[in-house]
């Protein structure tokens, strides 16, 4: 069977797919990847084909994105899924990826949930498609009729007939790691199936720290805040707040961050630009993130509490269920409060009420099924069963 996932160029929206892409690889599915052209790398290493499709480029983005700064969340949100997501790059993607499935002709399309495009090819073409949830379902469910509008709008371009309330995508079947009891009260319009990934043991770590024993913070900002010049003060404010505290710091900063941008790092602060999360996870104490879905989802499956100080996206809505399920601490959107940041983490450090719950989480994930089920329910939907 073939099975084509398509998302867009964000490397954050493309690596909740990996564990399904690779899901259906081992069930012996012939596999390709939609995207824009950038994302080519990225694929690569999965093995699946790549078929690209387009994109509008930074700089038709440019307007969109200025558009952006200092906005409320309210209206930020509806100019990203609107306007970019569901608008502009959906737009660029419809035509190439229309030409894909009808020649390459999948039995399926899986799509990560910010890329709409799919859901309007698939229809056009007449073939099943199903989302993975690349963050909290209760967080995506007041982006659906953001995106309506656009979809709609490309819907009829294409001869669709008119869908004004987005329903196409309301009913969509969902895939998702997260676990129920993370999610927020929300409405479900259509099934949903959770699964887990399989995580291997970690391997020790270098002994960057020398002979130091403290217990050691992941401190990560995720992979866009570095090519981000409005972002990039955090890393001070993150730096000056785990400076002088009795923990060992492994900072890990991408491929787009100056390392003289850091300015002075700490002693008890080791910087590398990427390592394997699942490879630190295990060691560590507490992680002091800005709250990225993968970051959020990896933290919690290791049972490892977090401090939050989320920017924007999904990460305020992360943020909150973090503390109301009390794995952890968040702070107010865009803070800057370097004693703030400090006084949670070390609450988090020092509390064992943080533990037990991000354990319990923990706990709750590992009795998910496997994501290789994952595989079976993508070729259930292929036939048209119902999940």
């Amino acid at each position: 069977m073939r099975v084509l996932f398509t998302t867009l160029r964000n490397t954050s929206h493309f690596l909740p797919l990996v564990p399904f892409i690779d899901a259906c690889r081992r069930r012996g599915h012939e596999v390709a990847v939609a995207a824009p052209q950038d994302l080519a790398p990225r694929v690569a290493p999965t093995g699946a084909a790549f078929l690209p499709f387009g994109h509008p480029g930074d700089e038709g983005l440019r307007p969109i994105w200025m558009r952006l700064r200092g906005v409320p969340e309210e209206e930020m949100r509806r100019i990203a899924v609107g306007e970019l997501f569901a608008g502009a790059c959906a737009g660029a993607a419809l035509p190439g990826l229309l030409a894909t499935m009808e020649q390459w002709k999948p039995a399926i399309v899986v799509r990560e949930s910010m890329e709409y495009a799919a859901v309007v090819a698939a229809e056009k073409v007449g073939i099943p498609h199903v989302r993975v949830s690349i963050t909290l379902r209760s967080a995506e469910a007041p982006l659906l009729p953001v995106a309506a509008p656009a979809v709609d709008a490309h819907r009829r371009s294409v001869g669709l007939p008119p869908d004004p309330s987005g329903e196409g995508v309301l009913r969509e079947p969902a895939l998702t790691q997260f676990p129920a009891s993370l999610e927020a009260q929300a409405p479900d319009h259509a099934p949903v199936r959770r699964f887990r990934a399989q995580r291997k043991q970690a391997p020790p770590l270098p002994q960057w720290w020398g002979m130091r024993q403290e217990p050691l913070v992941y401190l990560t900002l995720g992979t866009v805040a570095g090519s981000m010049e409005e972002a990039r003060s955090a890393y001070r404010v993150a730096l000056e707040a785990v400076a002088e505290l009795p923990i060992r710091v492994l900072l890990t900063i991408g491929a787009d961050l100056a390392l003289e941008a850091l300015g002075e790092v700490p002693a008890n602060v080791h910087v590398e630009r990427f390592v394997p999360q699942d490879d630190v996870l295990p060691h560590a104490a507490a992680v002091l993130c800005h709250g990225g879905s993968g970051t959020v989802l990896g933290s919690l499956a290791a049972g490892v509490p977090l401090v939050v100080a989320p920017m924007f996206a999904d990460q305020p809505d992360n943020a909150a269920r973090i503390a109301a399920v009390g794995a952890g601490l968040a702070l107010p959107t865009r803070s800057d409060s370097v004693q703030d940041l400090r006084h949670a983490l070390t609450r988090v450090l020092a509390e064992e009420s943080f533990r037990v719950a991000a354990r319990r989480l923990a706990a709750e994930i590992a009795g998910l099924p496997l994501v290789d089920e994952a595989a079976v329910e993508i070729e259930r939907l292929a036939r048209g069963a119902v999940p």
